[in-house]
């Protein structure tokens, strides 16, 4: 299934996201596990995702994310391996952003860049496992 849109601003000058691919997830199918290379951010557009984080055998935990959810995008931003797993509850269709676009925003010494990753490091520290 491909999606070819390109969502822009009102002036049409500018690309803010660009998918040209999504992908069914069946129920019970893993999109990732933690621990893996980031080769895309993920945004659900249909279904639901459970997100699994696993800090030793003792402790795990366990969020449902929903439509709408990025998933991958915490842990691209501050340059990290995949911080969770992802697991499909239901089928589930889910766009697809390449690794190398979406970094092609976040221009290095650039002033949007440097904010967005100090606000990914606060938000990270204060709510730790809770993103992804």
């Amino acid at each position: 299934m491909v999606l070819s849109q390109n969502l822009r601003n009102q002036n049409n000058d500018s690309v803010y996201l660009k998918s040209y691919e999504t992908k069914l997830f069946r129920k019970n199918s893993l999109i990732y596990e933690q621990g893996e290379k980031i080769e895309f951010v993920y945004i659900i557009l249909n279904g639901e995702v459970e997100s699994i984080f696993k800090k030793n055998k003792k402790f795990k935990e366990n969020i449902i994310l929903k439509k709408g959810s990025p998933l991958g995008l915490m842990d691209l931003i501050l340059n990290r391996d995949y911080s969770k797993t992802m697991l499909t509850k239901k089928t589930s269709v889910l766009a697809l952003i390449n690794k190398s676009y979406f970094l092609n925003f976040l221009k290095p010494f650039n002033c949007e860049t440097i904010l967005l990753k100090s606000l990914a490091i606060d938000i990270d520290n204060q709510k730790k496992n809770q993103w992804s």
